[in-house]
């Protein structure tokens, strides 16, 4: 039987034509999902100013956060959060699927900076955010290789905003989410934004041959046109999370 009370807020509040949400807090869900477990280890892929990452290390006390943004833009706020919290650690490189030199793309907007070009779509759509000013080399590495060349440690919760490169990071990662990956914070594209960006179908495809399953969406956006553009979803590995 469906919540009226969440029903109301719904269609009142958030409007009926927009029903794919979840009104809960997901970091508030991660920490009920891992309820139990020690979580020792948290990678925050496209950090920016490290919002997220403070959110987490809240929530999972015993935890390090191994902080990953390519835009030096954030590295002095990242560098000075580092300094005042010992659980933080942030790294000024992209993920990908291998090793070597990328193009970021410096957009108006820094949340849409990427390794990917926004198209011609999301240039229309969001020109105050989308417009790519600049672009410059940053290095680039797999999750599992720096997860070999720093001591292994055990990383249990993956989070990924980096504007349509989170597949390729994902399967840079695919050691890292056979050994030890319980959760997965995601952000997924039900619509293209970015020139080769994978799909809502591509990322779920991808996690479930590696063992993982949709747990719930999260923070839908809509683009002026009102069409379904990107959300936030946890995913959740069945043989270490009882959901």
């Amino acid at each position: 039987m469906s919540n009226p009370v969440g029903v109301f807020l719904k269609k009142v509040i958030v409007g009926k034509s927009k029903n794919l949400i979840s009104l809960e807090d997901p970091f508030a869900r991660m920490q009920r999902l891992l309820q139990g477990r020690q979580v020792t280890g948290i990678l925050d892929a496209g950090a920016s100013h490290g919002r997220i990452s403070r959110k987490l290390l809240t929530r999972f006390p015993r935890a390090e956060v191994f902080a990953f943004e390519p835009n030096s833009l954030y590295s002095e706020t990242l560098q000075q959060y580092a300094r005042e919290e010992p659980r933080f650690h942030p790294y000024f490189v992209a993920l990908s699927d291998e090793k070597g030199r990328a193009r970021l793309n410096l957009t108006a907007a820094p949340g849409s900076t990427s390794l990917l070009t926004p198209n011609r779509r999301m240039r229309e759509l969001f020109s105050a955010d989308a417009s790519v000013e600049s672009s410059t080399e940053v290095d680039v590495i797999t999750i599992d290789d720096w997860v070999q060349s720093n001591g292994s440690p055990c990383i249990q919760i993956l989070k990924f905003d980096i504007q349509g490169a989170e597949l390729k990071a994902l399967r840079g990662a695919a050691r890292t989410l056979r050994e030890s990956a319980s959760l997965i914070y995601v952000e997924l594209w039900f619509n293209p934004g970015y020139e080769g960006g994978p799909l809502y179908g591509d990322i779920d495809s991808f996690l479930r041959s590696q063992g993982f399953m949709l747990f719930d969406i999260y923070k839908p956006k809509y683009d002026p046109r009102g069409v379904l553009t990107w959300a936030n979803a946890i995913f959740l590995n069945p043989a270490r999370v009882k959901a």
